[in-house]
């Protein structure tokens, strides 16, 4: 089992997410993560990265949920969620989040290694 790390930043050029992952993986809007049963996942703001807050992570409606602990905000603002011995395939997520007083909303995926 392994620690999972996503940060969040701003778009150089729009409010919506720049993602980059521990395992090389990067892109606006949206990446996939890929994850082993039992891993940890956490989210983290990118220091200078132009965004304020993270207000949410959830599964989008309709996608699985991989998770058996549920992301939740941490003291620090991070968010740590742990993946389901038993899962398999992808979930799609939400990441809700705050730039200055105006909330948005940018969806990436974490997908379950087949072992």
């Amino acid at each position: 089992m392994s620690h999972e790390i996503i940060l969040i930043s701003k778009q150089a050029d729009s409010n919506g997410l720049y993602l980059t992952d521990n395992e090389g993986h990067a892109g606006d809007n949206s990446i996939t993560t890929l994850v082993n049963p039992g891993d940890t996942v956490t989210w983290k703001l990118k220091s200078g990265g132009g965004i304020d807050a993270i207000t949410s992570i959830a599964a989008k409606a309709g996608s699985q949920d991989v998770f058996s602990t549920d992301p939740a905000q941490q003291p620090d603002g991070s968010w740590v969620g742990v993946v389901n011995n038993s899962a398999t395939g992808s979930e799609s997520y939400s990441i809700g989040y705050r730039i200055g007083t105006t909330d948005y909303t940018d969806d990436p995926e974490i997908k379950v290694r087949e072992i």
